[in-house]
């Protein structure tokens, strides 16, 4: 058959029509997500960091934050530690409409215990569904509950801006926000490092209080040696003393503050990374006058002196911070400086939490687009516990994830 080019022009449009679309789709799943290119990523994939409560359905928990640490007397589990913590649940609205309604907020702290890894695999794995844990005092060894349930007792005499009184009736609410735990050297116990804030409504922001130090008994449920070491409000705190990130090494104990002194378009253009270190013993680091600070200065690699802390690093643009001892995952202590509040990262590592801490690499957590008030990718935090000579794993908070934002976890390489 004799075929003209009359004949012939409309099937091959439609067959250069799937070619074209064939390579627009080849090439729209190259493209890199907002983690950053593909090779940065571990062969753990971003999840949700869920707890039995969320899996029974029809409801979300959008908490902040996520530390965690192993449980010393058991093996193979970690406790998590949250901060505020709204709970959000599946309803129909007035037009019969499936929606999600902020049924309960938590202001402060929640926390759960679940498996280092999925069922018995090997780290480098999301963790395993979480056990919500009853607030600690409720009973004598009650350490689980069915629903999230407030962690860190709520502080007093907090302030707003104004001088009065922080809290509902003020537009306010007063929280103690987790920013740190690890296990107490030759006890089953473990130390939780948390900072006071004054919470203002709506855009408002919050105000620093206080930095404090208490320990948990996870076989009683019970807090202990609850201490606000640094208490002050707004400029009367340093800095330098909104601590965290605790890290045992030899005698001491080590804490670590971010400041980010200039913004730039959702980006840190300078800040200072503090460190202090205290004795290891709980009659030290309640001891506000025991702590001394990193500096550079005439009075030595240590001073007393908070106002004369200068960084570890030099160049630092912090939003957050998080150091933990790797040593587990075949790496040394591992510093993960957050740089933006749209998921940038900078990793440093040292043989020793008192440094040199020399750069490994930068990178994305990959977050996506919410909606709302602190609509931005935050709180990223490494885990060693999760993580493995080839992939370093971190949780972050993704507002894009879940009906209000989630805490999920994804692995990175080193």
């Amino acid at each position: 058959m004799l075929v003209t080019a009359s004949s012939r022009t409309r099937p091959d449009r439609r067959l250069w029509r799937r070619i074209v679309l064939l390579i627009f789709l080849v090439v729209l799943l190259a493209v890199p997500t907002a983690g950053g290119p593909p090779s940065q990523l571990g062969t753990l994939a971003p999840a949700l960091v869920l707890s039995g409560f969320e899996r029974a359905g029809n409801r979300s928990i959008a908490r902040d934050c996520g530390y965690s640490a192993p449980l010393p007397a058991s093996p193979g589990r970690s406790l998590w530690l949250f901060c505020d913590t709204p709970l959000y649940f599946r309803v129909t609205n007035a037009s019969g409409h499936l929606t999600w309604a902020l049924k309960r907020f938590i202001p402060g702290s929640t926390a759960a215990v679940g498996l280092t890894a999925t069922g018995s695999g090997p780290a480098g794995r999301a963790p395993g569904q979480l056990s919500e844990v009853a607030t600690p005092g409720a009973g004598a060894g009650a350490t689980r509950a069915a629903a999230p349930a407030r962690f860190l007792p709520p502080p007093a005499g907090l302030v707003t801006p104004t001088g009065l009184p922080c809290g509902y009736g003020n537009a306010s609410y007063a929280a103690s926000w987790a920013s740190g735990i690890a296990r107490i050297p030759s006890t089953p116990d473990l130390l939780i490092a948390f900072s006071n804030y004054c919470v203002l409504s709506g855009a408002g922001g919050f105000l620093p209080e206080g930095f404090g130090l208490v320990e948990y008994d996870p076989a009683t449920g019970t807090l202990s040696n609850d201490v606000t070491v640094f208490p002050g409000i707004g400029t009367d705190i340093a800095a330098a003393k909104l601590l965290g990130s605790p890290v045992f090494s030899g005698p001491y104990l080590y804490l670590f503050g971010p400041t980010c002194s200039a913004q730039a378009h959702g980006s840190c253009a300078t800040g200072t990374l503090f460190e202090a270190r205290v004795r290891a013993s709980a009659l030290a680091w309640t001891d506000p006058l025991s702590y001394q600070w990193r500096s550079h200065g005439p009075s030595g690699p240590w001073t007393p002196d908070a106002a004369t802390a200068t960084s570890i690093i030099a160049g630092a643009a912090p939003s957050a911070v998080s150091v933990a001892d790797f040593s587990a995952a075949g790496h040394h202590f591992v510093l993960v400086e957050q740089t933006d509040i749209n998921g940038a990262f900078t990793l440093y590592e040292s043989a020793t939490p008192a440094g040199t801490w020399t750069r490994i690499r930068s990178g994305h957590v990959p977050c996506r687009a919410g909606t709302g008030f602190a609509n931005f990718c935050r709180a990223i935090v490494g885990h060693p516990e999760l993580s493995t000579p080839d992939q370093l794993v971190l949780s972050y908070f993704d507002p894009g994830a879940g009906p209000r934002g989630h805490v999920m976890v994804a692995g990175f390489r080193w």
